[in-house]
C-alpha cells in the first residue's frame, strides 16, 4: 500500500494515533492513549479523494506526506 513509515507522524495504518517529535533526540514519539478510533476503508476512501482533488502540485506533496503514497485503484 505504499503508507507513510513508523517513524512518521500519521505511523499507524490501522488507527489516528499522532506523533510528537523530539527535537533533543530527533525522533518521532506517539503519546500512550487508548481512546484511538480505528481507520476503515471510509477513511482511505477519504485521504485518496483529497489527494486526487488537491488544486496545486504543493497541496498534493503536503497530503501524500500527510497520507502516504496511496497505490490502491491503480
Amino acid at each position: 500500500m505504499n503508507i507513510t513509515g513508523h517513524n512518521s507522524y500519521h505511523g499507524c495504518r490501522f488507527c489516528n494515533i499522532e506523533g510528537v517529535y523530539s527535537q533533543k533526540y530527533r525522533h518521532v514519539y506517539f503519546p500512550p492513549k487508548s481512546n484511538y478510533i480505528n481507520k476503515d476503508h471510509s477513511d482511505w476512501t477519504r485521504y485518496i479523494d483529497e489527494i486526487e482533488t488537491a488544486t496545486t502540485n504543493k497541496e498534493k506533496e503536503t497530503l501524500i506526506r500527510k497520507y502516504g503514497k496511496y497505490l490502491l485503484f491503480y
